[in-house]
């Protein structure tokens, strides 16, 4: 194989801030490249320099050994270098074809005002044919899965002949099935003589679909190896920096109480919209229990939480906990009574980002004594009560003073962990509890979860990750289209089957 695309010192600095410290970057020709590395290593940024969305600030790209510099990601794809972004540009109200030959329409030969619309629609079947999607080209986008959209944005640079295409986390919102098609459809790309660079988290992705992968830590690569001369837990150490667990010991024998501790029963909301997005949802959860909500983002898993932590309001069912109704309460009144919340998005809800550690470490808490002398807050008691939270948690720090937006997103989401954890709660919920954290963060909030399980506490666990809701919950209710559609065993039950469920299909045993 031949050296299609290469850097050179590739630097990108923020200020002072460097994302990127003089990158050195080979990718083969007909190859399949993982880039792997921590949440805030560099890999999006290095990317982005890739597909000019951004300017390096020194360093060089070559193409095919020839220096090169683009203007914009318009002049990148002209030159064969295609991006599919994590969040998908396409119009939900447009066609299949429409999408993807937005911005390179074909005109009608007579009146080129117009657009051959018969042409477009031959020209993207012939497309789809091609390369093997399964899609029906007059369909409206809105009406597709999340996995059949991805495949939308991977035929648009498809149509505009990219030889070099970069997927971002291309698996963070699919289902099992999706998932294991998106990679024999990679692997189909490359046997057509694409060539594929490839950034995720997910290590099994990457030992089963890549060549090579290279691990970039703080900005600088600090590894190339050939996928066949190495392995997940060598990857995982090269990443973090030291041995990690990969997998969740999670003892299965710990026995909940028969005692339910928190009950929903027919939970309905409607959106601002007028649609319903929580639809007669109920479930219990006992003491000692990990319950845990698969499914498909936007199936309605984000306003079921907001629900259940009082910043959404039901229309319709009824919130129990320890046998008192506790629908519709406030977050504070939540907290006051036991239950400790860990959000889905750390910095929209769960933290001030220009505020210190020790004022976002008592958030939720405000009101408490325990931080108060003779009715005024206490600055000492705040500090000493955060440096032990950061002591405990094993949260680092730059600057004890110094403000939450300077923290890795792992280390933010166990600063709201270990705030939540500090009352002793008997009830958690747990919404995408390691959203953008790196791996050694992973195995430690897992870790936190299981042993607040494993004291008596009773846990809510919602999760994209299909893996983490199967390795950590005691059961799983699946939700698809605002319902749950089925609870399941997760010691009896594949990922095949759950993932039927997370894409509406509902088999036979769980009906």
């Amino acid at each position: 194989m031949s050296t299609i695309l290469e850097t050179k010192d590739l630097t990108k600095k923020f200020g002072d801030f460097t994302a990127n410290d003089k990158i050195n970057l080979t990718v083969e020709e007909g190859e399949i490249k993982a880039i792997v590395g921590e949440n805030g290593a560099g890999k999006s940024t290095l990317m982005n320099m890739l597909y000019r969305q951004i300017p390096p600030t020194s360093g060089e790209i070559f193409l095919r050994g020839k220096p090169i510099e683009f203007q914009s990601p318009r002049d990148a794809i002209q030159h064969g270098i295609g991006m599919v972004h994590q969040h998908f540009m396409l119009v939900p109200s447009f066609k299949v074809y429409e999408n993807i030959l937005l911005g390179t329409e074909i005109p009608d030969a007579k009146l080129r005002f117009l657009v051959d619309s018969k042409k477009e629609q031959q020209e993207c079947a012939e497309l789809v044919k091609k390369y093997g999607f399964d899609l029906d080209v007059n369909e409206v986008v809105e009406n597709l899965s999340v996995g059949q959209q991805q495949k939308i944005e991977i035929l648009k640079m498809l149509y505009r002949n990219v030889d070099i295409l970069i997927l971002d986390e291309p698996t963070s919102v699919l289902t099992p099935q999706e998932v294991d098609e998106l990679l024999l459809q990679l692997k189909e790309l490359k046997a057509q003589g694409k060539t594929i660079i490839l950034i995720t988290h997910k290590l099994r992705e990457v030992m089963e679909v890549s060549d090579s992968v290279t691990v970039i830590k703080k900005g600088q690569i600090i590894g190339n190896v050939k996928t066949s001369e190495t392995n997940e837990a060598e990857l995982a150490q090269m990443m973090v920096g030291r041995k990690v667990l990969l997998t969740v010991q999670n003892d299965h024998s710990v026995q909940e109480s028969p005692e339910t501790i928190y009950t929903v029963r027919d939970l309905t909301t409607n959106n601002t919209y007028g649609n319903v997005v929580v639809d007669h949802v109920s479930f219990e959860i006992r003491k000692g229990e990990i319950y845990g909500i698969a499914g498909v983002e936007g199936n309605g898993q984000s306003e079921l939480v907001k629900l259940l932590s009082g910043m959404m309001e039901a229309t319709g069912g009824t919130v129990h906990y320890k046998g008192e109704d506790i629908t519709n309460l406030w977050a504070n009144e939540l907290r006051s009574i036991g239950i400790a919340i860990i959000p889905e998005d750390r910095y929209a809800q769960g933290l001030c980002k220009e505020m210190t550690l020790s004022a976002n470490s008592i958030a939720g808490s405000t009101r408490s004594d325990a931080f108060k002398k003779n009715g005024v807050y206490d600055s000492k008691k705040i500090r000493e009560h955060c440096q032990k939270l950061i002591d405990r948690y094993e949260i680092r720090i730059a600057d004890f003073d110094g403000t939450v937006s300077q923290l890795s997103g792992g280390n933010a989401q166990k600063l709201i962990i270990a705030r939540e954890m500090r009352s002793q709660p008997d009830f958690l919920i747990a919404s995408q509890p390691t959203r953008g954290v790196d791996i050694g963060a992973i195995e430690f909030i897992h870790q936190q979860i299981l042993d607040f399980r494993n004291r008596g506490g009773a846990v809510l666990l919602i999760s994209s990750e299909l893996s983490e809701v199967m390795s950590l919950s005691d059961r799983i209710g699946v939700m698809y289209k605002g319902k749950i559609l089925g609870e399941v065993d997760p010691l009896e039950t594949s990922e095949t089957q759950i993932g039927l469920l997370m894409a509406g299909a509902v088999p036979q045993e769980v009906v």
